[in-house]
């Protein structure tokens, strides 16, 4: 393309509006629609050279015809000659940043929402499809754009109605085909554009875009179009205001129709996204699941291709899992399998979602998404724990715990909690799968809610096997767990490793300085169980049995220079052990 042509054009575009404008405007956007796709005349290289700077005879044009083309949006009122520049500037600006870049810069955002209200179905739909692209430009652009009415405007597109008979008063216009409905596809992508600003949620409601989204999606219109909106409204109930809001418009019907028989993934995935958030509200789960979202929800999880959709659909389940009646459509549906098949993903989020179901559909109550601990009850939802054991899920879960990410690591640990509460088999699992040893690991790390789950879990696991119990003493727990419960500033942290050095047997020392040498090598308190079981129980006894105990475990421990601490421990303790006193004989 020569300079001249474009010169040329530029002269023609240029304020005052002359009478050339709309050939002009023809002209440019014939340059890029007939260009090649690729290549050094593809249409990215033409767009490219318009929108360079231009002189002549002491004339500056800077950034080429992208900022003549937006001062005439406001003075241009015939007809062909809006539809002729609206069309250009699409063409201009579409795939190009530099050029979006421009025309930002130009004041854009208020001359293309006001085109919006043109009576020109296809000045609409060029004008809506320029905002979509324009809204890329970064939040400073989309805010300008709500600001200048956008989402009114757009709303107003999109709630139009293309008749046979609205498209016969348009009249036909050979140069810029216009195809129906197109207008309102383009109103919809720019919404979705615009919907993830807080401006944008916060006036959803008051403008009708949830109630149009809605229509749009459950009406006939393209695959295309049904991908906008329920992208639009995944953006939207984001704010709490907007899901009630969504279910008064009817809008979960539609969602789970989309979900469920689309043939767009992305369509499917966007509409488990707006589900999920609806879900988050505890008060809307029954809404949710009322409306037959779950069993297309697994068969996402099954048939999804990307990690987006096995995101979201894992992600909805994992808020309505926290339902009682959830878990038992869980246990109807058989979707441990399909979901248990994903921890072989390799993305964060669908591992951590994954995870957070086959925790949360195990446990009697509600966890809160706010609470980064395990919440275990007295009961545990047996059913679904036995699907777990019956798919063998437990390893697979054990193998997360090592996880390089915290986020999916904890939440790993918080599934085997989950899973192997009150549940021996799991625990038998747990044990095959070595998770005392990543278990008791854990109990070193930096999170006190690390921590806190990895000794639930650890816990969890000794009381359903007791192989598990000799594992983790034998790995050096006790010394670890008296370290959190005389050092750790979590009170929480403190109680659970208390709770779990008695589980293992363990009465701690009141020398603390020899503790955490000896622990790691003897449980005391098994001795003190096998005398109370086998010989009459008195304070001589105890003593005793603690002494001979120690004596075993000194003689593999014992060096030059542990050896006077040793002795201490050895005498103060054994010495001064009272039966349920709490303290002292501990390692006698």
């Amino acid at each position: 393309m020569s300079d001249g042509k474009i010169k040329k054009a530029l002269k023609d575009l240029s304020l005052p509006l002359k009478p050339s404008a709309m050939k002009a405007a023809l002209m440019v956007a014939d340059m890029v629609r007939k260009a090649p796709p690729t290549g050094a005349a593809g249409m990215g290289a033409v767009r490219k050279q318009l929108g360079q700077r231009y002189e002549e005879k002491g004339v500056v044009w800077e950034g080429g015809v992208v900022a003549p083309l937006i001062a005439l949006t406001p003075v241009a009122k015939d007809k062909p000659v809006i539809e002729a520049i609206s069309l250009c500037i699409y063409h201009v600006i579409n795939d190009c940043p530099d050029n979006v870049d421009l025309a930002a810069g130009a004041g854009a955002a208020k001359n293309l929402v006001d085109l919006c209200k043109d009576k020109s179905l296809i000045v609409q739909q060029n004008a809506c499809a320029s905002l979509a692209i324009l809204a890329t430009h970064g939040t400073e652009t989309r805010q300008a754009i709500i600001a200048a009415g956008g989402m009114k405007q757009l709303t107003a597109v999109a709630s139009a109605l293309d008749s046979d008979d609205v498209i016969a008063k348009q009249g036909i216009n050979k140069q810029i085909p216009y195809k129906q409905w197109q207008r309102q596809e383009a109103a919809a992508t720019a919404l979705r554009t615009l919907s993830d600003e807080a401006g944008a949620k916060a006036i959803a409601g008051e403008v009708g875009a949830i109630r149009q989204l809605v229509v749009l999606l459950g009406g006939e219109g393209e695959v295309k179009t049904k991908e906008e909106c329920a992208h639009s409204l995944y953006l939207l109930v984001s704010e709490p205001t907007n899901r009630r809001l969504l279910i008064d418009c009817g809008g979960l019907p539609p969602l789970v129709e989309v979900l469920e028989s689309s043939s767009s993934e992305h369509a499917r995935t966007m509409a488990a996204g707006a589900l999920k958030e609806v879900a988050r509200e505890r008060p809307l789960r029954a809404y949710v699941r009322k409306a037959g979202s779950m069993p297309p929800l697994v068969r996402l999880c099954r048939e999804g291709k990307g990690d987006l959709s096995h995101c979201e659909a894992t992600g909805a389940l994992r808020e309505l899992s926290n339902e009682l009646e959830c878990k038992r459509l869980i246990g109807e549906l058989g979707a441990t399998k399909d979901v248990a098949a994903l921890l072989q993903s390799q993305d964060q989020s669908v591992l951590e979602n994954a995870l957070g179901m086959l925790g949360f559909m195990c446990i009697i109550g509600v966890q809160y998404p706010d609470s980064s601990v395990v919440e275990l009850s007295p009961t545990a939802f047996a059913q679904l724990q036995d699907d777990v054991f019956d798919h063998s899920v437990v390893p697979a879960i054990v193998s997360l715990t090592r996880h390089k990410d915290e986020v999916v690591y904890n939440m790993a640990v918080r599934a085997l909690a989950a899973t192997c509460h009150l549940h021996a088999g799991n625990c038998a699992k747990a044990a095959s799968a070595s998770a005392a040893q990543s278990l008791v690991a854990l109990l070193r790390n930096a999170s006190v809610d690390v921590v806190a789950n990895a000794i639930k879990a650890l816990s969890a696991i000794c009381k359903g096997y007791d192989p598990n119990r000799k594992e983790a003493a034998r790995l050096g727990a006790p010394a670890a767990l008296v370290t959190l419960q005389n050092g750790s500033e979590s009170e929480l942290v403190r109680g659970l490793a208390s709770d779990l050095l008695s589980l293992l047997g363990v009465l701690p020392s009141k020398d603390r300085l020899a503790n955490s040498l000896l622990l790691a090598h003897i449980i005391v308190g098994e001795a003190y169980e096998q005398q109370q079981r086998t010989e009459v129980v008195d304070e001589v006894g105890l003593k005793l049995a603690a002494m001979r105990e120690c004596r075993e475990a000194v003689k593999a421990i014992a060096t030059k220079q542990n050896m006077p601490l040793l002795l201490r421990l050895a005498m103060h303790d054994s010495l001064t052990y009272v039966p349920g006193g709490g303290g002292g004989g501990a390692n006698g």
